[in-house]
């Protein structure tokens, strides 16, 4: 192959010229033809790690490196063609050693490249991920994030810097406890933030909302793990302390209001999904105290409240197939603060199931946020169909009867049944809840209290009942007869029918006989 003759040949006059048609050539493939077996890629990627060990050629190594980073889109014979050699060569490329990182040098090009053909390689290849995460590349970008001075490094050299340890904290869950603990991880990356955030939220640029969003994935990804290393003592109170400072930051984020700053939906969305991982007891930074009426609750600032709900009612009627994706994190954090805040429980609630009024629609009628989220009681997405009654059932201190009232025992008829409720509480049930007395009663509700319809859980006005009008020989015919239907149908699979168990929940029934009641 001519490539590999020219690289061999060490011939200065032609080897730039053969990188740079070949780079013409490939920029935008994934597979390489003419170079199908191990033997030909092997020797590539060899004579080009051999040039960019070679000084002598160093104008040509950010050439040798892009080159590299095509090839490295082509997993078929990698298994062969990486060794440490390579993965140490990249990392001395990419400046991500631990004697580089502290220093910055005078070209980013070449290490650009670097990162772009480790990203690939960690991204696509189980070997060269494994290879990386042994080494101490994760530390070096630590080491290069804290610098004095962060912003005389280029932006896409930063990006790809958090880029890669994204995808190491995401696909190698052996390598976070020690970066969570040993490299005080989430510590070294909320300094980090500060750093970017220095200037004040509303300031921020669409460069640098792309860095942060970037950390808040990985401080997600470190704070799924939970395995301490056995070696070394962690301080509850510490990490407790550490999650708090960063509420902090992330309660800025959420409030956000200058248009200015681009893309500041996508990083409400990254904030809000590092919350579902963060500990309740630092939520109460979400809600820090207020003497401003205006935007106070009980004595609290419930500003980052209104963003959640807002933030809520815009993805509600998103199409189904990204539901659980839009809704998950927010609904999952709102569940989580009303069940360990009362002050965060009762303003939510007042926003989503203020005092009943409109007794005459159904729940899931209308606009409102209690009759978007009751409409969702029903989704085929199972996820957001659960956690959509949870966050209302929260709402309602779970109280059955409550929640009953608002949505209506149909669209709660799920709930019920998966917590073993379809029959209400057991007698000896005691709440968690606090007894404060929230009477949601209005002169609309209790005026038409006796003609509301507890399964639509709308009004409905009284009609005569078609029994009245009938013999009983009439009756007992109607009674076999939808017997006999209900008996077809279980037959042909099309309905199973069901009785609630002792345990509250709906157990299947052999023949539709046992409907009978002892």
């Amino acid at each position: 192959m001519d490539f590999i003759n020219v690289m061999k040949s060490r011939d200065g006059s032609k080897i730039p010229n053969v990188l740079e048609e070949f780079i013409i050539k490939n920029a935008k493939c994934f597979t390489f033809q003419s170079m199908e077996t191990c033997k030909i890629q092997t020797e590539v990627w060899n004579s080009l790690s051999e040039l960019l060990r070679d000084e002598e050629f160093s104008d040509s190594h950010p050439q040798c490196l892009q080159i590299l980073k095509i090839l490295s889109r082509d997993q078929q014979h990698l298994d062969e063609i990486v060794t440490d050699s390579l993965i140490n060569l990249l990392i001395d490329k990419a400046n991500l050693s631990l004697h580089q990182s502290s220093t910055l040098p005078k070209e980013f090009n070449g290490i650009l490249e670097a990162q772009k053909c480790i990203f690939n390689l960690v991204f696509s290849h189980l070997k060269s991920r494994t290879l990386f995460s042994e080494t101490s590349i994760a530390e070096a970008i630590f080491v290069r994030l804290s610098v004095d001075n962060p912003s005389s490094i280029p932006h896409e050299v930063i990006l790809f810097d958090l880029k890669i340890l994204f995808l190491l904290t995401a696909l190698c869950s052996n390598c976070r406890p020690s970066l969570r603990y040993s490299l005080h991880g989430i510590q070294r990356l909320t300094k980090y933030l500060e750093h970017c955030t220095g200037n004040g939220v509303d300031h921020l640029d669409c460069n640098t909302v792309d860095l942060c969003c970037e950390t808040l994935k990985i401080i997600f990804n470190l704070l799924l793990s939970s395995d301490k290393p056995s070696d070394l003592a962690v301080d509850t109170d510490n990490e407790l302390q550490l999650q708090c400072h960063l509420m902090k930051i992330i309660r800025q984020f959420l409030l956000i209001n200058s248009n200015a700053v681009k893309k500041k939906e996508a990083l409400k969305s990254h904030a809000i999904n590092l919350l579902t991982s963060m500990s309740y007891e630092s939520y109460e930074e979400l809600i820090p105290p207020s003497a401003n009426t205006e935007d106070g609750f009980q004595g609290c600032d419930i500003t980052a409240l209104v963003v959640f709900l807002e933030y809520l009612d815009e993805r509600l009627e998103k199409p189904a197939r990204v539901l659980q994706e839009e809704l998950l994190p927010v609904l999952t954090v709102l569940i989580q603060f009303s069940k360990t805040n009362r002050i965060a429980r009762k303003f939510i609630r007042s926003r989503v199931l203020p005092p009943l009024r409109d007794v005459m629609h159904r729940p899931e009628e209308g606009d409102t946020l209690r009759n978007k989220l009751c409409r969702l009681m029903t989704s085929p997405v199972t996820q957001v169909e659960f956690l959509v009654a949870e966050f209302l059932f929260v709402l309602c201190k779970e109280n059955v009867s409550r929640l009953i009232k608002y949505s209506g025992y149909g669209n709660a008829a799920g709930l019920l049944a998966h917590r073993g409720l379809m029959m209400g509480h057991p007698p000896t049930h005691v709440s968690t809840y606090s007894s404060d007395s929230e009477d949601s009663g209005t002169e609309e509700y209790k005026q038409a209290e006796h003609s509301i319809n507890p399964i639509t859980g709308s009004y409905e006005p009284e009609r005569p009942n078609p029994l009245d009008q009938m013999s009983d020989e009439q009756k007992e015919y109607e009674a076999v007869k939808l017997v006999n239907m209900i008996d077809k149908l279980q037959r042909k699979g099309i309905i199973q029918p069901a009785r609630v168990g002792e345990d509250g929940k709906p157990r299947a029934i052999e023949h539709v006989m046992e409907l009978q009641k002892d």
